[in-house]
């Protein structure tokens, strides 16, 4: 008999903040947001798949992505919270990331 295999997975998209200078913070925060949680992150641009808790991956890919759409995936038990947390990250108005 074989035993059911539980995949967890969530998805969105988010527009990269296009404001000059952010691009740092923006992916500093995402790092530090994708780390509490167990669930593998992955920024989605076309072909170019990331792991959201790579901080020197997510800079480069944010920074050449600024005001460009990207989609948000998590896969694990955790994924649906990661999504929720990420998204609103990204959601924030540009004026929160210049502080």
């Amino acid at each position: 008999m074989a035993t059911r295999l539980d995949v967890h997975e969530s998805h969105a998209t988010a527009v990269i903040p296009g404001t000059p200078g952010v691009t740092g913070r923006v992916a500093a925060a995402v790092v530090r947001m994708a780390e509490r949680f167990k669930s593998d992150i992955l920024l989605n641009a076309g072909s170019l798949h990331i792991d959201a808790k790579s901080t020197l991956m997510a800079l480069m890919l944010l920074h050449a992505l600024k005001g460009q759409m990207v989609e948000l995936t998590a896969r694990g038990r955790d994924s649906r919270s990661a999504i929720r947390h990420l998204s609103a990250l990204f959601h924030q108005k540009e004026e929160l990331w210049k502080r």
